[in-house]
């Protein structure tokens, strides 16, 4: 069965990671002990992770005209991702994240949402146009709050599956846009954000409450959980080494779009979204360390 098209709607940025003796002090000057610059962006991460597993992926963003665009568009492109929805704002910089990494692990990130923040009529055309071949469309809250709202609103109205990753959470998501969501995938952060409730579990049916269809909790290293009007279900995560978390819940939430445009039901498609990301993390960062459909079959 050949799959019918993946459809991401997000945002586009070129993460600039700083390798730092300690994180920054307030006043201090110091020397990085090492950069690398990736291309990045909760969008781009889920269409790479999606097109690596072999199903056509569209992407639907923006990025400036700058250096930092044309790197982010050609990243997509050798993993395989139609960009010819990627518009390129002139005077406007790419979406770009200041990463400062401690030898712990620990992180702190300067975010500047640059062209992910002018999509709108022009992005909302293209969505109308691919909508007819697509099977699902992928959303996150890195791009205006609004564009993701008529963009639900559209798909649902088409009957292609929509997904949200309620990343970055804020405690209030708008009814109208809760209601066109078909599957909720938040982690166990932002589902506690979204409904106010500490218990997991808790959250989820509070959130499955609220108009969704599905709510999938990704649980880290300790699967998903799913709960929908059939009732709950946990997937366990195989036990792995990790290398790397980097955009494991991107590369989660591709997979999982993946198997749904494969014909596969909601349960399956986690069951394979958490296999996914499992080997995902057992692999240095970066979009030419992605799994893909051949090493799963």
């Amino acid at each position: 069965m050949t799959p019918r098209a993946v459809l991401v709607l997000g945002s586009l940025n070129l993460d600039i990671l700083l390798r730092v003796p300690h994180l920054p002090l307030p006043g201090e000057t110091m020397h990085s002990q090492g950069l690398e610059r990736m291309p990045g962006g909760k969008g781009a991460n889920q269409a790479a992770a999606c097109a690596a597993l072999g199903v056509p992926t569209r992407m639907i963003g923006a990025v400036g005209t700058d250096d930092a665009g044309m790197l982010l568009q050609g990243a997509l492109r050798d993993r395989g991702v139609d960009v010819s929805a990627v518009r390129r704002v002139p005077d406007v910089a790419s979406g770009q994240a200041y990463i400062h990494i401690a030898p712990d692990g620990e992180n702190t990130i300067t975010l500047h949402g640059g062209a992910n923040q002018q999509l709108g009529a022009p992005e909302l055309d293209a969505l109308d146009a691919a909508l007819p071949g697509a099977t699902a469309l992928l959303l996150q809250l890195e791009v205006p709050l609004a564009v993701t709202i008529e963009a639900s609103r559209r798909a649902r109205a088409a009957g292609v599956t929509v997904i949200l990753d309620p990343s970055p959470a804020t405690p209030e998501l708008p009814g109208e846009l809760l209601e066109d969501v078909d599957i909720l995938t938040p982690n166990e952060h932002e589902a506690r954000t979204l409904s106010g409730e500490d218990d997991v579990t808790t959250a989820a049916r509070v959130l499955l409450g609220r108009g969704v269809r599905h709510v999938i909790v990704k649980r880290g290293a300790r699967g998903a959980l799913l709960l929908s009007a059939d009732g709950e279900q946990d997937f366990a995560a195989p036990n792995v080494q990790a290398v790397s978390t980097v955009a494991a819940g991107d590369t989660w939430g591709g997979a999982l779009a993946a198997a749904l445009a494969r014909g596969q039901s909601v349960p399956d498609a986690v069951s394979y979204a958490v296999r996914v990301a499992s080997l995902r993390v057992t692999r240095p960062a970066g979009y030419g360390h992605l799994p893909t459909g051949a090493e799963l079959g």
